[in-house]
């Protein structure tokens, strides 16, 4: 099998790179980056013969279908803040955008399954800026009929970014030492939880299964399922 991960150095993303890197079911596990990080800062073997990080511009989609082509499934864990975007326009452009563009570089070369972090109150049609962006981020991903479509809608995530966030930690250090105490589908998740949930799902996808929304394909990993999660069980 053949994968392709983006955002493979953020939170959610090192975590799935570290799984996956263990898959004996792996043969490529192909990382388009802005700058090629070490080994080291990811937790995974220097020069696992795996893990393939190609530096590209992300506007450069020859290079992004080379890549593409050949893999089974796509994980996408794009994702930024509007503070560090800088602006609205510019988390749009990340967290909507980049991942409907790539998605669409995917499915035209042949990807079966894409698998990609959403967030809990996603809806196209919500009040608030992030959750729109996110609901019309499942929304564009729903219509391009991937034949297996994993969307996973987590809370506040909880782990070390790698660059200060005070909001979010803030949160963490109030939320997350007691996390039992609140609704499962508000509890914030370990980015590692996250991360397990796509990687079970890549081994199983959701192919012929039809949701509960009656589409065909595509499985929605909601918060509270997250926040109840064993992560041994799931594999």
């Amino acid at each position: 099998m053949k994968v392709a991960l983006l955002g493979s150095t953020g939170l959610v993303g090192k975590n799935v790179l570290k799984l996956l890197a263990r898959l004996d079911q792996l043969q490529r596990i192909y990382c388009p980056v802005r700058t090629v990080p070490q080994f080291s800062e990811l937790g995974i073997s220097e020069g696992s013969s795996k893990v393939d990080f190609e530096q590209i511009n992300f506007e450069s989609h020859e290079k992004l279908r080379a890549g593409f082509l050949g893999c089974d499934a796509v994980i996408c864990c794009l994702g930024t803040t509007r503070k560090k975007a800088g602006s609205k326009a510019a988390q749009e452009k990340i967290d909507l955008r980049l991942p409907l563009s790539l998605a669409a570089i995917a499915k035209k070369e042949g990807v079966k399954h894409f698998l990609c972090v959403s967030a809990q109150g996603a809806n196209s049609a919500s009040p608030f800026f992030y959750n729109r962006l996110k609901g019309m981020l499942e929304e564009g991903l729903t219509m391009m009929g991937f034949e297996s479509l994993t969307l996973v809608r987590p809370s506040l995530l909880l782990g070390k970014h790698k660059e200060p966030r005070f909001g979010e930690d803030l949160m963490q250090k109030v939320f997350g030492r007691h996390p039992e105490f609140l609704p499962s589908f508000f509890r914030p998740v370990h980015a590692e939880t996250v991360a397990a949930h796509l990687v079970a799902s890549l081994l199983k996808p959701p192919k012929d299964r039809v949701g509960p929304d009656g589409v065909k394909g595509r499985r929605i990993i909601y918060n509270r399922v997250l926040a109840k999660t064993k992560v041994d069980e799931l594999f």
